[in-house]
């Protein structure tokens, strides 16, 4: 009997020990800049098999002289959301928390504001491992771009409320036919909003 007992104690206890902790970042969101580095491909060019395509590079300093009007020539300036960018020219990755099954929602946007964001969907585990998925859609357009982004959160201590962020995006558009690979990290503490 007494072993019995003690073998349940034990498997209560692993499942206690096993179970995400609650999220403390329920009901907030925290708002981090980006940084980012990679490549852009041009997919819709019609030369024969074989053929290579150069790379063009993608970095904060072009990005940033796009979102703030300063590139007009570029064009992914007619579908960034360049009216509502911030001034620094950065993105910005909002977390907006984690669920007790390792689901997860983040957005992203051009901007600290919370205007016009893309939500990114996926899965996280309690140790900040993440795979996300997001279509950017355009009104009037429709469905413009696909991403896939996986990488690793930082969390504080004991919660899961995220220090640090850093990954890889794959982000293709066969309307604009582009196709990118960009890293991303963050590069500040994040802005906490209700």
């Amino acid at each position: 009997m007494r072993k019995a007992i003690f073998v349940a104690f034990l498997v209560g206890l692993s499942v206690l020990w096993l179970r995400p902790r609650r999220s403390e970042s329920v009901a907030t969101s925290f708002v981090f800049p980006l940084s980012l580095s990679g490549k852009v491909w041009t997919t819709n060019l019609g030369f024969g098999p074989g053929i290579k395509v150069r790379p063009g590079p993608v970095n904060d300093k072009i990005m940033g002289a796009i979102l703030r009007g300063e590139n007009t020539d570029d064009f992914s300036k007619d579908f960034l959301d360049i009216m509502h960018a911030d001034p620094s020219g950065r993105f910005f990755v909002y977390f907006d928390g984690r669920n007790l099954d390792g689901s997860t929602t983040w957005r992203v946007a051009t901007n600290p504001n919370g205007v016009m964001t893309t939500s990114l969907t996926g899965t996280i585990t309690q140790d900040g491992f993440f795979w996300l998925t997001g279509t950017y859609t355009l009104p009037m357009v429709g469905d413009v771009a696909t991403a896939f982004v996986n990488g690793r959160v930082t969390f504080a201590k004991n919660t899961f409320n995220p220090t640090k962020i850093a990954g890889v995006i794959n982000f293709e558009t066969a309307s604009f036919g582009q196709a990118f690979t960009l890293k991303f990290k963050t590069v500040a503490k994040p802005t906490v909003v209700m």
